[in-house]
């Protein structure tokens, strides 16, 4: 039996592998990669379990109690008992941890519980990568303060919201293994192709889209072929039968496709001209932005949250005032008047940034220095 003290807990909330998964699985094995022995606690069995057993050595258990989410505090009573359970299992499960990587601030029993080691020896590192509104943001910030640990964040947009000292590292994804060509002649036969990417729910922009894409002219939408990749959380499906029936109700259908989320999304990256990335809130980082880029795809994106520190306007791509219907329209018909030319310099332009500043590799390298001690926290 390996030595426990030596071994570094990370925990998550979630086991798919929409973005925030696939970044806790490029930290994982980032530590593996660095030599760490590593133990996961994941909420259930999913696609996530699965990539995480293919890394040597690496301790893999279930535990599902005390996440923060929106359906559970429907039914407040439950809730804190589960709160309560999460907490004592995690006071119990961290004295035998000398370091512990909380994935996420939704790991609400995980941080009340670091508040009982807050005088310890034990090192508790927190990945925040969201931005919440302004009430959870104040229980958040108490929380976190009164826990004392480490903070890494995922941008500096979530480290301005939090305000608290810690260390920005930007996400990293893969290169593509295959680029697509550069630009075409975005005609009603060869149409501008639009993807938008990610899980469906109240504030990432879907139905936004979908209200400013009824504004364009009938010629302009038949120059337009738009896909919808994504599912929502389970017990809001509504949300999905509510955004097919707008699409329906604006007479979008042979326009617009609708697919649920999948593991792989390369194929709809290498489909697209441009990924649109409408979230009506701020994103905490925006990691499809990056995968846009790393397929040579320029952004169409809201112009708040890490988006800003990820999408140069007319260079890597267009950015428009969230919430805002006009802009997103004129965003949407530069993108259809801009040349081939214009094209595969936002096209080039996308792939340099993403090269230079989100690879993979300097996202692994970065949590690696954190996590042993070459990258310490800044104001």
């Amino acid at each position: 039996m390996r030595d426990r003290e030596s071994t570094i807990l990370c925990l998550h909330q979630a086991a798919e592998l929409y973005g925030s998964d696939r970044s806790f699985l490029s930290a994982v094995q980032a530590l593996a990669e660095g030599g760490g022995d590593l133990d996961v606690i994941l909420p259930e069995e999913g696609e996530l379990a699965d990539e995480l057993r293919a890394i040597p050595g690496l301790g893999l258990s279930f535990f599902g109690k005390g996440i923060l989410r929106k359906r559970e505090l429907q039914y407040p009573f439950a809730f804190i008992w589960h709160l309560l359970q999460g907490v004592l299992f995690y006071i119990r499960t961290f004295s035998t941890y000398r370091t512990v990587y909380v994935n996420t601030v939704v790991m609400f029993s995980a941080l009340v519980a670091a508040c009982f080691y807050r005088f310890s020896s034990r090192r508790i590192i927190c990945h925040v990568r969201e931005i919440p509104g302004r009430r959870q943001l104040l229980v958040f910030r108490l929380l976190l303060r009164l826990s004392g640990v480490e903070l890494i964040y995922n941008s500096e947009a979530t480290r301005k919201a939090f305000g608290l000292v810690g260390q920005v590292i930007y996400n990293g994804v893969r290169p593509a293994e295959q680029l697509s060509s550069a630009g075409h002649s975005m005609t009603v036969d060869d149409p501008l192709r639009l993807l938008l990417i990610g899980r469906i729910n109240q504030w990432k922009g879907q139905d936004f889209f979908v209200e400013a894409l009824g504004a364009l002219s009938s010629e302009q939408v038949q120059r337009m072929s738009v896909r919808i990749v994504g599912s929502p959380f389970e017990g809001y499906e509504y949300l999905l039968d509510t955004l097919t029936a707008r699409i329906s109700a604006l007479g979008l259908d042979a326009t617009i496709e609708v697919v649920p989320f999948c593991s792989d999304p390369s194929p709809h990256y290498q489909w697209a001209d441009y990924v649109v990335v409408p979230s009506t809130q701020p994103e905490p980082f925006g990691r499809v932005a990056i995968e846009a880029f790393a397929f040579g795809k320029p952004v169409i994106a809201a112009a708040h949250g890490g988006l800003l520190e990820i999408v140069e306007p007319g260079r890597s791509g267009l950015l428009f005032s969230a919430a805002s219907t006009h802009e997103l329209v004129q965003a949407m018909v530069e993108a259809l008047e801009m040349s081939a030319d214009g094209y595969a310099e936002l096209s080039q332009n996308a792939l340099q940034r993403f090269e230079s500043m989100f690879s993979l590799a300097g996202y692994k390298a970065n949590i690696r220095a954190f996590f042993f001690g070459e990258l310490q926290a800044s104001t």
